[in-house]
């Protein structure tokens, strides 16, 4: 079983860096960063020895990651965790031009229009507006659109929640309250499935944007919304995570401000 928190450690890590600069944190980080591929080689005394750190800021550092030990960080490492859907990606898909990558995005956009019209739009902007707490969850491939979301939703006064790390130990789902929004977005839904037992043990209204039709993902919310006419577990070249997601709630947001500013 997959840690919930291993679809997050990218955005966990770009946290330390891009904001904890000249720590220890931010030593830790980069240097793990810059030998990712072969980070299951990296001793604790290796980062000691270069990341000029201690032995317990390793520790903590790990901690604050919400792993016990650098060995449980270092297995959460996989293809799986970076965005665009890299896993999944061929040295042939590298070479992808601009004409066909064009097509693709034309293409997704046609599907994307044909299963959310005014209805299912008016839909999901209602739910965010009656609810006053709404929790977006997310992995990394999709948490810096929702995270542009999040501040142009401020212009509309209204207050959303983006959870992309530490699911597990996150103050606000542990006090969750049962009229709050729980919003998952995952468009493959891989990460809708690793959280899946997580949601079913939360209270509030549930609702989920996904390309996958899996209905034992879809029994555990209250409302489901597909991102395609065809079900996928596979985002080619991270399609509709990295532009359909920007294009759909985009729309969300117009929507919202036309309702309800």
């Amino acid at each position: 079983m997959i840690n919930a928190n291993n679809l997050g450690i990218l955005n966990s890590l770009t946290e330390l860096i891009n904001s904890h600069y000249d720590s220890n944190n931010h030593a830790i980080a980069s240097y793990l960063v810059k030998n990712i591929s072969h980070l299951d080689q990296i001793t604790v005394n290796e980062i000691m020895d270069n990341a000029y750190v201690s032995r317990s800021a390793v520790r903590r550092f790990c901690e604050k990651l919400g792993y016990s030990s650098l060995e449980n960080l270092k297995t959460s490492f996989s293809k799986i965790i970076f965005p665009s859907d890299i896993r999944h990606r061929t040295k042939e898909d590298y070479q992808t031009n601009n004409v066909k990558l064009t097509n693709l995005i034309k293409n997704m956009l046609d599907d994307i229009n044909s299963v959310f019209g005014v209805t299912e739009l008016n839909q999901i902007v209602d739910k965010i507006h009656n609810h006053n707490e709404v929790i977006l969850l997310c992995a990394n491939n999709t948490s810096s659109t929702l995270v542009k979301f999040q501040q142009e939703m401020i212009y509309a006064n209204k207050i959303i929640v983006v959870l992309d790390h530490k699911y597990r130990t996150s103050k606000y789902l542990k006090s969750l309250k049962p009229n709050s929004l729980l919003f998952t977005v995952s468009t493959s839904g891989k990460y809708a499935e690793v959280i899946n037992d997580l949601i079913n043990e939360l209270p509030g209204d549930k609702m989920i944007i996904t390309g996958n039709r899996n209905k034992k993902l879809a029994s555990s919310y209250n409302d489901v919304f597909y991102i395609s006419q065809k079900s996928f577990s596979e985002d080619y070249l991270g399609i509709y995570g990295k532009y359909g997601i920007t294009y759909l709630f985009d729309q969300i947001f117009l929507r919202y401000v036309n309702s309800y500013h």
